[in-house]
């Protein structure tokens, strides 16, 4: 019985010592998530048809076994006789329906690996703007409930000075409402935790069990990518619906000669009654075909004419995402100067309300202020210190935004 008290005892401080972090959650869920295993099926989906394209472009080749039974007993050939051959052949033209696939299956294998790649970084900054949220909450709410216990003293103490004839209904009404508004708050932010928890462990398909979130280092020195769009995921993507539109108009301007094809063929065959596979035959053949449809001036220049529309629309999505993205990037780059700033000064706010609570403790120390002047010091203090973290946390969210929209490596792992 002792054991199991002293087991219950210590439970408490061996669930302190469990925290999540940002590293586990992320590596469980690209292993366990149903969002990263469509992306991953998608992928080998398109590396088989990159397999399949190839296997068609080798010759076809045969092999032939058979029996033949002549049920006509007058026939010089009845009986039972045998048959094998082997045959292959190949056909080329100008136009080749084999060689565009395979041109078209390696470029949709390119754009699955692209494909893929944006969805792992799509993944990891969900998961990390997910355990942002929650984190940021969590700093605020327990530095919150430290202002409710101080707003309640500062209310109670408000009352007996109120009895005491040192102070008028509506400063304590005031103190009232305080408190009033920060358990408001307090009972919002617990929602906020709550459903920000049950995205975060949704998306890593992970049970919740109550661990707190690791603490995240914010490094107001880190460098700020420059703007390129070299690596960028998304315009690789519409750059490669650009060479398959280019694909298109080259199969489209062959059209417009005759069809030419190249044939070649090879067989050999073994045949004999009763098995005996005595007699031989080989077969090569060579075959040049040239035709031309009549209307293929016509159906060819509409269709060219509209893979000509179709290039020109990637064209105008691919300069448009880049435009784009540098308007994102210079509107993230201001913010993140902006909050850097306010780091600044945040942290000068909190240093000065630091010294303001060591004044006003050694003033209370000597009688010279009361309780009550005190406890408003340190809420002054929370609210300051609330507000440089808050900071600290939207800081870090936007140096990562700057390397999602320029396909960087989130946090400098992912």
């Amino acid at each position: 019985m002792k054991h199991y008290l002293i087991l219950l005892l210590l439970l408490p401080m061996v669930l302190a010592a469990k925290v999540y972090t940002l590293d586990e959650l992320i590596e469980h869920g690209i292993e366990n998530s149903y969002q990263i295993q469509k992306e991953e099926l998608s992928n080998q989906s398109g590396h088989s048809s990159f397999r399949s394209a190839k296997w068609n472009l080798l010759p076809n080749a045969n092999l032939s076994t058979g029996l033949t039974q002549d049920l006509d007993p007058i026939s010089p050939q009845s009986g039972l006789s045998s048959f094998a051959g082997f045959e292959i052949s190949k056909n080329i033209s100008l136009n080749d329906p084999a060689y565009f696939n395979y041109r078209f299956a390696r470029l949709d294998r390119s754009r699955a690996d692209l494909t893929l790649q944006k969805g792992y970084s799509t993944y990891v900054y969900q998961v990390f703007q997910a355990y942002i949220k929650a984190l940021s909450a969590t700093k605020k709410m327990s530095s919150l409930q430290e202002n409710i216990a101080i707003q309640n003293r500062v209310w109670e103490q408000s009352k007996v000075m109120l009895r005491l004839g040192k102070t008028v209904p509506f400063e304590v009404k005031q103190n009232e409402i305080a408190v009033m508004n920060s358990q408001i708050s307090l009972i919002q932010l617990e929602n906020i935790i709550e459903n920000a928890r049950m995205q975060l462990f949704a998306l890593v398909q992970m049970s919740d069990l109550g661990y707190p979130l690791a603490e995240l280092e914010v490094d107001t020195e880190k460098d700020i990518p420059s703007f390129s769009t070299e690596n960028m995921l998304e315009l690789k993507i519409l750059q490669r619906e650009l060479e398959r539109n280019d694909i298109f108009m080259t199969q489209n301007f062959l059209e417009n000669f005759p069809t030419v094809s190249l044939g070649y063929g090879f067989s050999r065959r073994v045949n004999g009654a009763d098995f005996d596979f005595d007699k031989y035959s080989t077969v090569h053949s060579l075959n040049l075909n040239l035709s031309y449809s009549l209307w293929n001036v016509f159906t060819n220049r509409e269709s060219g004419l509209r893979y000509k529309i179709n290039k020109q629309m990637a064209q105008l999505n691919f300069d448009d995402k880049a435009e784009q993205s540098k308007r994102e990037y210079d509107i993230a780059l201001n913010e993140l100067q902006y909050l850097l700033r306010l780091d600044e000064l945040y942290s000068e706010r909190l240093l000065q309300a630091t010294e303001q609570i060591r004044i006003a403790e050694e003033r209370y120390r000597l009688g010279m202020i009361q309780l009550l002047e005190l406890d408003r010091t340190r809420t002054n203090y929370i609210d300051a210190d609330i507000e440089y973290n808050a900071n600290r946390y939207e800081i870090i969210q936007k140096q990562e935004a700057l390397n999602y929209l320029l396909s960087q490596q989130i946090l400098g792992k992912w």
